[in-house]
């Protein structure tokens, strides 16, 4: 066998540090998906099943608010709320996780925590998650019209809100990933401002926040 020359060695070595270097590239750029008891799948799933219950509730204001302000506002909910859910469906899936439960108890990704304790007392309540409205008051709320609907649905909404943001606080500060620390921390942005604006009109119709739990 013939020897190698110190250039063909040299070549060698220098294919094979290169070969080195384009595969710890090629591994950051693909980063393993994030396990299915993680926050960012527990968050992505919990949150969206929790944003689907507010878009519902913003198209029946849509439809019934007597008032142009509160109209827009839902408008404003379904809109940003609709595209925020889409956006995490499209995280789940592309991680290779169900969109639903699929058995995983809800808000597991936050045992441990002060929150998760509330959050059983308020499942007891029949609300599945912080904020959330019970089948009752969903029920009571397509029943009603006129300001006693736009109340109920401010009350019911900001209440939802204040929920949502936790969660999402939450999982801005623990999510592995940077999509979904990226997009809940636009979640806790836009439900803020937009919990400002249920509480001032609120004000405007001489009603209050709904008791805290």
């Amino acid at each position: 066998m013939r020897a190698l020359t110190a250039r063909q060695v040299l070549l060698a070595v220098v294919g094979l540090l290169l070969a080195l270097v384009l595969g710890v590239l090629a591994g950051r750029a693909l980063p393993t998906a994030p396990g299915a008891n993680s926050v960012d799948v527990g968050f992505s799933r919990d949150m969206a099943t929790h944003h689907a219950q507010a878009v519902s509730m913003a198209y029946t204001a849509i439809q019934t608010a007597p008032s142009a302000e509160v109209r827009q506002l839902a408008v404003d909910i379904a809109s940003t709320q609709g595209n925020q859910l889409g956006r995490m469906q499209q995280l789940l899936q592309s991680w290779g996780q169900p969109v639903s439960s699929a058995g995983t108890p809800v808000m597991a990704w936050m045992a441990g925590t002060d929150l998760h304790a509330r959050h059983e007392v308020e499942q007891a309540q029949g609300r599945v998650m912080p904020g959330m409205a019970t089948p009752a008051e969903i029920a009571r709320l397509n029943g009603e019209t006129g300001q006693t609907f736009e109340v109920d649905f401010l009350q019911l909404m900001l209440r939802h809100h204040a929920g949502g943001i936790e969660m999402a606080q939450f999982g801005a500060e623990h999510a592995t990933t940077s999509e979904v620390r990226a997009l809940a921390t636009a979640i806790v942005n836009s439900q803020r401002a937009e919990s400002q604006l249920l509480t001032d009109y609120l004000t405007a119709r001489g009603a209050q926040p709904l008791a805290a739990s």
